[in-house]
């Protein structure tokens, strides 16, 4: 008997350890990111994130001084984030990794050039 209430009791935990992982990461990435990195000629760049996660897609902007340019494909699974910018003619793919209010990434553009930036969420 006590084994079978035990076992009943299992979906339940399961599931409730389901619904608290999805909001948990329903919130990992929603927000403006302060971000800093290397352009394609190696030059230093500042730029802002402005995201919106809906399940696993995420949308919205990247701001570099005056201009903004929407993201147009952005997706996460876990804590793996991949965002895609046409900036000037050129397609740019990001993958990152987001741990708590901090992005680290990695960048290459058609055009075969690559490099890093990094972000910390201010809200």
């Amino acid at each position: 008997m006590k084994n079978n209430l035990r076992l009943a009791w299992l979906p339940l935990a399961f599931f409730l350890l389901l619904a608290s992982s999805t909001l948990w990461s329903a919130d990992l990435v929603t927000g403006k990111w302060n971000c800093s990195g290397k352009g394609p000629d190696d030059e230093d760049v500042q730029f802002v994130l402005d995201l919106k996660q809906s399940g696993e897609k995420v949308t919205g902007t990247l701001t570099v001084g005056d201009d903004t340019y929407d993201i147009s494909d952005g997706s996460i699974q876990g804590n793996r984030l991949e965002l895609v910018t046409d900036i000037k003619g050129n397609h740019y793919v990001s993958t990152a990794i987001v741990e708590s209010h901090k992005i680290t990434a990695s960048w290459k553009n058609d055009g075969g050039q690559t490099g890093h930036w990094e972000g910390e969420k201010t809200n």
